[in-house]
């Protein structure tokens, strides 16, 4: 499932995750993408400023919704 997920996101023109903050630094075993390959991050807003910050630097929008 790891190579198809990475082939998607080759050919995709937009690559969007929606993710659960807590689940941000654990290993998700089908999405093994560098952030440097996802456009955008949707998660919710108990992300840690610093991980946010990390994540927006590698080129990676970060939106954060209220909870």
């Amino acid at each position: 499932m790891t190579g198809l997920t990475r082939v998607m996101a080759e050919v995709a023109r937009e690559v969007v995750v929606m993710i659960e903050s807590d689940k941000i630094s654990r290993r998700i075993p089908n999405l093994e993408l560098a952030w440097s390959s996802i456009d955008t991050l949707i998660t919710d807003s108990q992300l840690d400023d610093d991980l946010k910050r990390a994540i927006e630097q590698t080129g990676t929008d970060v939106i954060c919704a209220d909870t």
